[in-house]
């Protein structure tokens, strides 16, 4: 639904229109950010800063200062802005727009000679667009808890109260279906950042046209996203992680994707492991503060293990002699990128941009100090088990070596 149509269900357009009418003026009302809401049609008195705004839905940054400069954010009576003929800007009537102490933006006139008793109708129906978007915001809000509320639920632990949110889902429509969908979770890593910036991110996602049929919940710094349908995909997933990271940019935000998933408890399966993988973003810092569990790999398996779990008392005997001894790490360096290398000696020398007899001697020192065999698979798969569940240990706070 567009900014045209909401104001026109709202009875903000009728409203805006009426006034014009009886006036004889075009009529703007902008939000308090300055974002053009809705607008009359033109009757010849308007500038190219307004015709701008109707354009583009948004102000010129230019007026938002003109506007800041005579404080007409702090206005609760109607006022007058004096031209700038340097940005092309023509004298204003504003009038806020206000309700309950809540500043919901103002009503422009422009000003060729308005006198008093316009400037009070004017007011008046300013005052009238104050209780419809009070009105609009109480219904937001209703409708948003409702719709958190059902996420929440959606993906807790109890059954029961999952099978009754899918009821929920499918008996109040809040989605055009339910089946597939794929989860994002979110998490806030910077101590000073507050919840409320995630919430106001969410808030963001859900009302942009990627965000569209997305349900959200959040508790304290960490929060689910639920995409359904035809876009409930990894991909889909990626980029919708990729805006959520870089609008918390300020705040260090990780998102995992999920595995999309179907069946009546896909929106539970896919959250765990959107959890699993925001764990990972939080871990491994080489992932850019966005994973997607399909991609994880090993770490996948690993990260499956309690935290408690992850120590280094887990760790092979033979690796845990090679860190007593490999001080620098540099053995141990040698022995994951030849593991990760699937033991070929050229690719690995090549990635380490050293010899192949330099490998070869550090591979045999690593053989002799943890006593093991290279060329026993079985050994081979518990060593690179246990180095990447050392890079776990390490981003934890444990004592990895």
């Amino acid at each position: 639904m567009t900014h045209a149509d909401v104001a026109s269900v709202d009875g903000l357009q009728q409203a805006v229109d009426g006034l014009a009418a009886r006036l004889g003026r075009s009529v703007a009302v902008d939000d308090s950010q300055g974002r053009l809401v809705v607008a009359s049609r033109h009757f010849g008195d308007e500038d190219p800063l307004r015709t701008y705004a109707v354009m583009q839905r948004d102000s010129d940054p230019r007026v938002m200062a003109h506007f800041g400069a005579h404080d007409i954010y702090r206005w609760t009576v109607p006022g007058r802005i004096p031209a700038n003929p340097e940005l092309g800007f023509k004298a204003r009537v504003c009038c806020p727009i206000r309700a309950h102490g809540i500043p919901f933006g103002h009503l422009f006139l422009i000003d060729d000679g308005i006198g008093a008793d316009e400037i009070e109708l004017a007011a008046a129906v300013a005052d009238d667009l104050g209780r419809l978007l009070h009105r609009r915001l109480v219904l937001h809000d209703r409708d948003h808890g409702r719709r958190a509320e059902v996420a929440r639920d959606l993906v807790g632990d109890d059954p029961v109260t999952r099978a009754a949110a899918r009821r929920r889902l499918s008996d109040e429509q809040l989605v055009e279906t339910s089946d597939p969908v794929v989860a994002l979770s979110v998490l806030l890593t910077a101590d000073e950042a507050p919840d409320t910036t995630l919430r106001i991110a969410l808030e963001r996602l859900e009302r942009s046209p990627r965000g569209a049929h997305a349900l959200t919940t959040v508790t304290g710094r960490q929060a689910t996203v639920l995409v359904f349908g035809d876009r409930a995909t990894t991909d889909t997933g990626r980029a919708l992680a990729a805006l959520l990271v870089a609008d918390l940019a300020g705040a260090r935000a990780v998102v995992g994707v999920g595995v999309p998933a179907s069946g009546p408890d896909a929106a539970h399966e896919s959250a765990v492991t959107a959890r699993r993988a925001a764990e990972a973003a939080e871990l491994l810092p080489h992932l850019g503060g966005v994973a997607a569990h399909d991609d994880l790999g090993v770490y996948a398996v690993l990260l499956a293990l309690p935290p408690a779990a992850r120590t280094a008392d887990r760790l092979p005997s033979g690796l845990r002699r090679l860190l007593t001894q490999d001080a620098k790490d540099s053995l141990v360096d040698t022995l994951e990128t030849y593991l990760d290398c699937c033991g070929d000696a050229t690719r690995t020398a090549g990635a380490l941009s050293i010899h192949r007899s330099t490998l070869y001697y550090r591979l045999g020192r690593i053989e002799t100090i943890a006593g093991v065999d290279l060329h026993d698979g079985e050994q081979r798969l518990a060593l690179h088990l246990g180095i990447k569940l050392r890079r776990l240990i390490t981003t934890q706070g444990h004592d990895g070596g």
